[in-house]
């Protein structure tokens, strides 16, 4: 199976100019826990509940002063559309992550999470 064929295709971003609440609330209102950053429509970097909560324990400083961009991920594991889901779960184990941008030319076109290789495990019975 290739990662196009489970992959979400609406996929919710921000910009790194974004503040954190607002992030928050985004991921509320969506159900999810990160997103990819993107900018001038291009992948710039990765944000996720717990880099947030990371970023908060070690700085001294308030949720409103902080923007995307003072905690994202800037050096973001992608995959191509066509990679297989077998190599994609691979990575999320090897690499510790939960969500991966899938991207064609450097534009994010769908994301790939852990639960989606679950739900297509349990569907495939």
């Amino acid at each position: 199976m290739k990662v196009v064929e489970l992959m979400n295709s609406n996929v919710v971003t921000c910009r790194p100019s974004e503040s954190l609440t607002v992030i928050i609330n985004k991921f509320e209102l969506f159900n999810i826990a990160g997103m990819p950053v993107v900018e001038k429509g291009k992948l710039a970097g990765m944000i996720c509940q717990s880099d947030i909560l990371k970023n908060l324990r070690e700085e001294s400083v308030s949720l409103k002063d902080l923007t995307v961009k003072d905690v994202m991920v800037e050096e973001v594991v992608t995959v191509s559309p066509t990679e297989s889901v077998v190599e994609v779960a691979k990575i999320m184990i090897e690499k510790q992550i939960n969500r991966i941008p899938v991207v064609e030319n450097s534009t994010v076109i769908g994301i790939v999470t852990r639960t989606d290789i679950v739900r297509a495990v349990a569907e495939c019975g």
